[in-house]
């Protein structure tokens, strides 16, 4: 018997890639939860791959931090800690913030991109897939860093994105912040989007930051309460 259900059948012949998938969304889904502990042999077994497939995969999920690997106990979903959250908002806003300083300088392409990011975030909260919420989400967060139009800071975000979607879900889990707010939420993403809009530089600045110290607070808040 493993700590979660088998979710689905995988193919002979299945690469750690597509094992680091599945693992990833059930992890996303709260299927498999913070400090859950990944066993080698057992997830060989479950899935009916080789260990190797499951070593390839788990170091691919260590690489996004969503799993940790410990000395003497293995391969752990990660807990984040308060410092763990604080780290994380705090490359967050920097990013955001470049982008927000320079509002007045986005391409009609890169707003356009927003834009769409923004309608995809508005039909998932229209929706009530908290998953899908968190994926749009972090779409368009990645569209707001995406408008420094700078390959670099898309790669370096693109590293944190996972780890930054997993918090997300554990403030999802914790507070049902798109089901029990959702107009709110909205409200907040449209603000950001219309100072893009604008080019007002100053608005957009206040506003990401205001919006990601709102959700840092929020989830130290849900990482301490965990921890207690």
């Amino acid at each position: 018997m493993t700590v979660f259900e088998r979710r689905s059948t995988l193919s002979r012949g299945t690469t750690a890639e597509e094992l680091a998938a599945v693992l990833r969304e059930m992890i996303m889904r709260g299927e498999i939860k913070p400090g859950t502990l990944l066993r080698e042999e057992t997830l060989s077994t479950q899935f009916e791959v080789s260990r190797r497939t499951v070593k390839e995969a788990l170091s691919k999920l260590a690489h996004e931090r969503i799993v940790r690997h410990y000395r003497h106990k293995g391969t752990q979903v990660t807990k984040f800690t308060a410092a763990d959250i604080r780290d994380l908002y705090r490359a967050r806003k920097t990013l955001e913030g470049v982008a927000a300083q320079a509002a007045d300088h986005i391409s009609a392409i890169q707003l356009q991109r927003l834009e769409h990011a923004f309608e995809n975030l508005k039909s998932a909260i229209a929706g009530g897939d908290p998953v899908d919420v968190v994926a749009r989400d972090l779409e368009f967060h990645q569209a707001i860093i995406g408008s420094i139009e700078s390959e670099r800071i898309d790669d370096f975000f693109a590293d944190i994105a996972v780890e930054m979607r997993f918090a997300l879900s554990v403030l999802e889990s914790a507070y049902n912040e798109s089901t029990d707010r959702p107009d709110e939420t909205l409200a907040e993403h449209e603000a950001i989007l219309d100072a893009f809009r604008r080019g007002d530089s100053e608005s957009a600045s206040n506003l990401v930051y205001a919006h990601a110290h709102t959700y840092e607070l929020l989830l130290v808040e849900a990482v301490v309460a965990a921890e207690s």
